[in-house]
Order: structure tokens, then sequence, then C-alpha cells
């Protein structure tokens, strides 16, 4: 029964993340950019991290909330809209 159960609710979880959640490496295709160039934006506070996985290790994880990268994206479109009138 609890077997069942614990299906549904990986399932759900996995549809959420993906409908909510992005990797860098997702941000980074997203934004058009290198992992490197969102690693700077994460340090410049531009954007930041849902969540963190090893926080002190050089090889963390970080995930994304995708509504935050949309809006990011939006204002750096509108950035480099400016900067090609100039």
């Amino acid at each position: 029964m609890f077997e069942l159960n614990d299906d549904i609710i990986k399932q759900k979880i996995v549809a959420d993340l993906n409908e909510y959640v992005m990797s860098q490496k997702q941000v980074a295709d997203f934004l058009n950019m290198e992992p490197t160039t969102v690693a700077k934006i994460v340090r410049e506070r531009k954007i930041d991290a849902l969540y963190v996985f090893n926080p002190d290790s050089y090889r963390k994880v970080q995930l994304f909330y995708r509504k935050d990268v949309e809006e990011y994206k939006e204002k750096l479109m509108a950035y480099r809209a400016l900067r090609i009138k100039k």
C-alpha cells in the first residue's frame, strides 16, 4: 500500500521539479550563456539559487526557481535591446 503512494508522491515531486525548478546548466541554456557566466551572476546576486546541494564544496549543485530565471531573462533582454539602440 505504501509503495504505491510513494510512487505517486515521487511522480508528483518530479513533475513539480520539472515545472518550477531549473539546474544551472538549464539556466545557462535558457539565457544563452555559459554555466560559468551563470555562476558569476549568482555571485553578483543578480539571481539567487533556490537551493544549493553541498554549499561548501566547489562541486555544489544549484537549483533555481524558474520564474526568477524567466524574470531575469526579461530584464536581460531589455538591457541588451537598450545597448543595441545606442
